[in-house]
């Protein structure tokens, strides 16, 4: 199977588990903690982010590569802006830099 393809496999369990199964993603907020989650779907955006770059290294499908390398930088980005970073003087939910 193609680097490009599990990258891909890898986006779309992401963006089921925000939004058809975001029942359950609340259920493990509020039972146990944000970081279970949190870190499950920096996990899915950095190895998509891997796997669309070793689908351009290896050349497999070039345009397909590049959809899942700029979906992968965008799922990281999301977990920075969502987990990270402080709203309207609110503290971030992960405390990374006090």
């Amino acid at each position: 199977m193609n680097f490009s393809f599990i990258g891909l496999i890898l986006q779309i369990i992401f963006f089921l588990f925000i939004s058809v199964f975001n029942s359950a993603r609340v259920y493990i907020i509020e039972h146990f903690s944000v970081y279970p989650i949190a870190f499950f779907e920096l996990f899915l955006g950095v190895a998509s982010l891997v796997c669309g770059l070793l689908g351009l290294i290896k050349k497999e499908n070039i345009v397909l590569s590049i959809f899942v390398l700029v979906l992968g930088f965008l799922i990281s980005f999301y977990f920075v802006f969502v987990y990270l970073l402080p709203e309207a003087g609110t503290p971030p939910v992960i405390r990374w830099f006090y």
